[in-house]
């Protein structure tokens, strides 16, 4: 045999075997020690240190109070919450500005005299809670129908006091703020004030010196225009014929004020 024909067997065996690995490359079936080796190479890697454990081939994991841990958050966060303060603004001032209030009303105590009384006042806020102010009034009296029947069935004459007009200075104080909502889309904000008076009542019999006390609210319509109500106890020593006697002379009166200027600015404390 020659040399080439020596050669010619050797190849043919090589051939054999590459063709039988690629055969091997694409058979698709695996044994359990091979899928065992493919899954420990595919599985991510992990920063746990290894346990006794897992090197047995157990699995371990941390156990999680989850209960316990959402309590904590809950209370982080009732915590942060808690440093939150948000303050409204008031959307009617009334520091430093004037309040021109003219007003109708009547007596409401006196069964023998009927008045019809006007008059106004004039107020200027100190802050927003505290205002002194001026108050004047112009009264016009009549008997009531309990007058004359007195004087027909029993023929006396009954002694009534009719304040004619009377001035006070005085002094307010705005306790109690709020807002109401109407017919569900207007918010009206409103207040209610106490005030304290001092004065004079000049009356058909005499002139005396007054001393008054009341409370009112008012509801603010826009940043300048109100909406008044208010009852005040006139008292004052009045001069019968028959002698001295005190007098309460309670009012009720109805009226609209007005804030000057008309428009104010908010300051922000920085």
């Amino acid at each position: 045999m020659n040399r080439r024909d020596r050669y010619i067997p050797a190849a043919l065996l090589l051939s054999s075997a590459l063709a039988g690995q690629a055969l091997a490359q694409d058979d698709m079936t695996f044994t359990a020690d091979e899928t065992a080796g493919a899954d420990a190479a595919e599985a991510p890697a992990t920063t746990e240190p290894a346990t006794g454990a897992a090197d047995s081939g157990d699995m371990t994991f941390d156990v999680i109070d989850t209960d316990k841990e959402a309590k904590a958050v809950a209370k982080a966060e009732a915590a942060e919450l808690d440093l939150i303060r948000v303050i409204q603004r008031r959307p009617f001032l009334q520091a430093h500005r004037v309040e021109v209030s003219p007003f109708l009303g009547t007596n409401v105590n006196d069964a023998l005299v009927s008045a019809f009384i006007a008059g106004g006042t004039i107020n200027y806020y100190i802050t927003e809670y505290l205002a002194v102010g001026v108050h004047g009034a112009y009264s016009l009296g009549n008997e009531t129908d309990l007058f004359d029947k007195v004087l027909e069935d029993y023929e006396l004459y009954p002694q009534v006091s009719k304040p004619r007009w009377l001035a006070e200075l005085q002094f307010q104080y705005d306790p109690i703020y709020g807002k109401f909502t109407l017919f569900n889309t207007w918010i009206v904000p409103w207040d209610i004030y106490a005030l304290l008076a001092a004065g004079y009542t000049r009356t058909d019999l005499d002139g005396n010196i007054t001393l008054a006390a009341g409370l009112g609210q008012r509801f603010y319509m826009n940043r300048w225009f109100t909406l008044n109500l208010e009852l005040r106890d006139h008292v004052y020593n009045e001069d019968y014929p028959a002698g001295p006697e005190i007098v309460n002379n309670l009012v009720f009166t109805a009226g609209v004020g007005f804030f000057l200027p008309p428009d104010f600015e908010y300051q922000t404390l920085k």
